[in-house]
């Protein structure tokens, strides 16, 4: 069905439409997908956006304490005259952000104040983080001084005493919360994607859980089908205007979108680290952790939506999202049914989680290996860590039921490790998208360009 789009935005009572991508759709999006741009987005991930946010989560938490920045992000020299004023700016900023936050969760689970004061609240709310995210670019003269993580990286010793109890227990390892906590909803409003509401409830492991919900304007047919998607390592959509998303644009195939924040990001961000940064700096515990506590949330999020009932769910995910998407649905064989997915999503992916560690060309530029090879880590310690980190046996998930969409110039998570386990877990071939020419972040911009694979998707829930 074709919704007017023009007439539900005609007014305050919806959220204006997303920011498109005119130049991916075009010519020119033919030429950034291909592997040069994966070099170019890499160098400006580890050299521009990660020690840029390092500064701006650093200076929040300094309070605007110019010799406290200093210390904690370990320079040689002081700051700029002009660090001062920008510090002055991002407490401001800082501020304003969390007050907006603030009233937002207010305004949407609370008050029930009328549908344009709720999207004014949304509004705001993105409007002021944006703007706060975009107060790292004051601290540019000092990029180059800052090292992209804060290091926190543990020793073999200090890991296995952590988790060398479960390496035979996984199960209890990797299982749902005993006692699944409540979920509360929040008030909706209309978005270009269909009725938007978010979703709470605590976490086990952490920081209470998010997750923002779309669902068709004109209702949900009784058996939709859901998708819960996961997102990347840094990405951060919540906290920015709203972008075009293809995931999103389900909707207007009937689908119920749940996107479900990821640890250590979005609200959930540990105080003075940027997002996903704590999985770099505590290396293989950092990305353990984040395992455990999200395959804890989604079960909590999967059960949600089927008491919710409907059609089939979907678990999907893309980069860090699609290798916790494959590793939830191997390790969920003896849980409850209702949590086990009906069908897998896997965008840019690897089941060779040790060679996207060790080999990545992201690990490699931070240098992670040859940090904890001074560590004292060896080949056998990693060995040692793999049931933690990558499925081991079948999906709960059928073949049929699965689709991969791999990039084969893919140096961030390797193609071959991705190929290797689409053979292991006997995909057909009319579920394999395997993309000529396209690297990690290049894949990306074609899912844009052309989403086969989420019409793939509708075929197998239908």
């Amino acid at each position: 069905m074709q919704i007017n789009r023009e007439r539900f935005h005609s007014s305050a009572q919806c959220l204006p439409p997303p920011q498109t991508y005119p130049m991916i759709r075009g010519t020119i999006g033919r030429y950034l997908a291909r592997p040069w741009f994966d070099a170019l987005a890499l160098r400006l991930i580890v050299k521009y956006l990660f020690p840029l946010t390092r500064v701006l989560q650093t200076a929040i938490t300094s309070d605007g304490d110019a010799s406290r920045l200093v210390d904690d992000l370990g320079l040689k020299h002081g700051l700029p005259d002009d660090c001062d004023r920008a510090l002055t700016e991002v407490c401001i900023r800082h501020h304003v952000a969390n007050s907006a936050f603030e009233r937002w969760k207010i305004v949407m689970f609370g008050d029930g104040l009328s549908i344009a004061g709720r999207v004014f609240a949304e509004r705001r709310r993105q409007e002021t983080q944006q703007r706060l995210l975009e107060a790292s670019l004051f601290f540019k003269e000092i990029r180059k001084e800052v090292a992209p993580v804060r290091w926190q990286l543990p020793t073999p010793k200090e890991f296995f005493g952590a988790f060398g109890d479960y390496l035979d227990d996984l199960e209890h390892f990797y299982r749902p919360p005993q006692k699944l906590p409540a979920v509360r909803s929040s008030h909706s409003i209309h978005g270009v994607y269909g009725r938007e509401y978010w979703l709470r409830y605590d976490s086990e492991f952490g920081a209470e859980n998010w997750v923002r919900c779309y669902e068709p304007l004109t209702g949900l047919n009784p058996s939709a089908p859901t998708i819960i998607f996961l997102q990347g390592l840094g990405v951060e959509q919540d906290c920015f205007q709203d972008r075009e998303d293809p995931v999103c644009a389900l909707t207007e195939a009937g689908f119920r979108v749940l996107r479900i924040q990821q640890p250590g990001h979005g609200f959930r961000k540990t105080p003075g680290f940027y997002a996903g940064e704590q999985i770099f700096s505590e290396g293989p515990m950092g990305l353990i952790k984040l395992y455990r506590q999200w395959i804890s949330d989604i079960s909590v999020l999967m059960n949600w939506v089927r008491q919710q009932r409907g059609g089939p769910v979907v678990l999907g995910g893309v980069s860090l999202g699609a290798l916790t998407a494959q590793l939830y649905s191997s390790v969920a064989w003896n849980w409850h049914d209702a949590l086990k997915p009906d069908a897998l999503l896997l965008i840019g992916t690897s089941g060779n989680v040790l060679d996207v560690f060790l080999k990545g060309c992201l690990t490699q530029a931070l240098g992670i290996p040859k940090k904890l090879h001074e560590l004292g880590w060896r080949e056998s310690d990693y060995v040692k860590c793999l049931p933690f980190v990558q499925p081991i046996g079948h999906s709960v998930v059928p073949p049929e039921k699965i689709i991969f969409m791999l990039g084969q110039a893919d140096k961030l998570t390797p193609y071959k490790g991705g190929l290797d386990l689409a053979n292991r877990w006997r995909v057909p071939p009319e579920n394999r998208f395997l993309r000529s020419g396209k690297g990690h972040f290049s894949l990306l911009i074609d899912l844009i360009r052309d989403p086969i694979v989420l019409r793939r998707l509708c075929e197998i829930t239908s």
